[in-house]
């Protein structure tokens, strides 16, 4: 009889033939993956990221299939925020051993049909007993040479953006915690979160976006690492930001979990207000100093980082 371990390993190795790169030489099979050398003219991206039980998701809550979906999602938002291509991925997961394969056929299943929607392949990763259950992910991308977004290329007088609508994931695992068994949009949104590839190459080919990151932790969060790194202040409009249907003000500022792509641009660039199939907004601008400040109708105040943070001082 198999070993929970050989059994998890040979369901990745079936679901990840699904699905090839001409970029990768050998899969899962060997010690390692073998891939092919960079394109000319492009260069490699390399993210990782995790979900741990009871950090990022609550067992019970949180369905099998969407997680694993969530799982590579993250990995990819990383790649569509350098304004990158993904070439293939690697998975280690930690398990429990009171888990068991139907829990796991469920999430395999989810990631395995995020892995074809976006014709990225498994090559690889490892399986470890674990007294809570977390994933680890590796994604490796590319991008042409010398044209990755990065978080410090902002400068004073450039236009702020967000896409999509901000707060509907806040919203969605609110009511997934407080027991709710509907599936409305901001459960979804929550559930099954979209990395914004195709906008991510548009920002970097069309726009010319100077500086972009995704919004993993929450806007008022993503938003002072991305003026840190650039050495910039940004200032907020509070009505310009665009919030998802049902979600708070407070949501919409402080929600993690997005994926939404928050960039800037040169003041005479033209954005359009679509783009990929979604929404653009114009929520601000950079100018000289530090830190980031959020207009509203009392007046002009700091915005303090209220978003997810895993150590708080």
């Amino acid at each position: 009889m198999a070993s929970l371990e050989d059994a998890v390993i040979d369901q990745i190795r079936t679901a990840s033939r699904a699905v090839s790169s001409s970029q990768v030489r050998f899969g899962i099979g060997d010690d390692t993956a073998v891939l092919r050398s960079p394109r000319a003219g492009r260069e490699l991206l390399l993210t990782t990221d995790q979900i741990i039980e009871n950090t990022h998701f609550v067992m019970g809550r949180h369905p099998a299939r969407a997680l694993g979906h969530k799982t590579l999602a993250r990995g990819l938002s990383d790649i569509a925020a350098m304004g990158g291509s993904p070439i293939c991925f690697l998975l280690s997961l930690s398990l429990p051993e009171s888990l068991g394969l139907a829990w796991l056929k469920q999430y395999i299943d989810g990631m395995f049909r995020a892995s074809k929607s976006h014709g990225v392949p498994c090559v690889g990763g490892d399986v470890a007993r674990s007294g809570h259950f977390s994933a680890a992910i590796t994604v490796v991308g590319d991008v042409p040479r010398g044209k990755a977004l990065t978080r410090a290329g902002a400068r004073p007088g450039d236009l702020l953006f967000v896409s999509g609508s901000l707060g509907g994931s806040a919203l969605g695992l609110s009511r997934l915690l407080a027991g709710s068994r509907a599936r409305g949009a901001a459960v979804e949104r929550h559930l099954f979160p979209e990395p914004r590839l195709a906008l991510g190459q548009l920002l970097r080919e069309k726009v010319k976006a100077t500086a972009a990151m995704d919004l993993s932790d929450g806007l008022s969060t993503d938003l002072a690492r991305l003026t840190l790194a650039s050495k910039v202040k940004a200032e907020v409009d509070a009505a310009a930001i665009p919030v998802f249907p049902g979600a708070s003000a407070e949501q919409a500022l402080h929600g993690g979990e997005e994926y939404e792509l928050l960039f800037t641009v040169r003041p005479r660039v033209r954005v359009p207000a679509l783009m990929a199939g979604v929404r653009l907004s114009c929520i601000g601008r950079i100018v000289r100093g530090r830190g980031v400040r959020l207009k509203t109708a009392r007046g002009i105040e700091r915005l303090e980082a209220g978003g997810f943070q895993h150590f708080r001082r």
